[in-house]
């Protein structure tokens, strides 16, 4: 994949980006409120990016002038069947240090447009975790409405792991 904005472009992962991906789930609050994997062994950070780079879905956001990577966007099927094959999820991190400069807000109005014309889907649904505030008031910006909450929490898991679900129509 090849998206270009004003600031940003969406790519395909690439083995340079390993430093600034290793940045990314090093970080623990990344892991805690987007769900992006959390390691601190640079080893298998080394697996986690081949195995992006593999996934469909899965891109990076860069910097439009210097190609260097600032966070991770994904585009992925939300099942098989056919009410679900014209349908995407979204999800976004950006590293600390790249926040509030518009690179998530831009990155997911490229796939919108990418996905409403060039895949001709009829929803992008996204989700964000109940108490994490910013992705929220971002897709709100975007269009997207609230629809629902579930607890993603695993069985027998002794927490709560609340997760909002909203939805953009075509």
């Amino acid at each position: 994949m090849n998206l270009i904005g004003n600031k940003i472009i969406i790519r395909d992962f690439q083995k340079k980006d390993f430093p600034e991906f290793f940045e990314l789930v090093y970080d623990k609050t990344n892991h805690d409120l987007a769900g992006l994997e959390y390691t601190t062994d640079e080893n298998f950070a080394h697996s986690l990016l081949e195995m992006y780079q593999r996934r469909d879905g899965a891109f990076v956001i860069a910097k439009k002038d210097t190609d260097q990577m600032v966070g991770i966007v994904e585009m992925n099927k939300r099942g098989e069947s056919g009410d679900l094959l014209l349908t995407r999820e979204v999800g976004f991190v950006v590293n600390r240090k790249f926040r509030k400069q518009g690179f998530a807000k831009e990155s997911v109005q490229l796939l919108i447009k990418y996905g409403f014309n060039d895949l001709n889907l009829t929803e992008i649904w996204a989700s964000s975790e109940k108490d994490n505030q910013a992705p929220q008031n971002l897709l709100e910006s975007l269009g997207f409405k609230y629809i629902y909450e579930v607890n993603q929490a695993l069985p027998y898991a002794m927490q709560s792991n609340l997760v909002k679900y909203y939805l953009l129509k075509k």
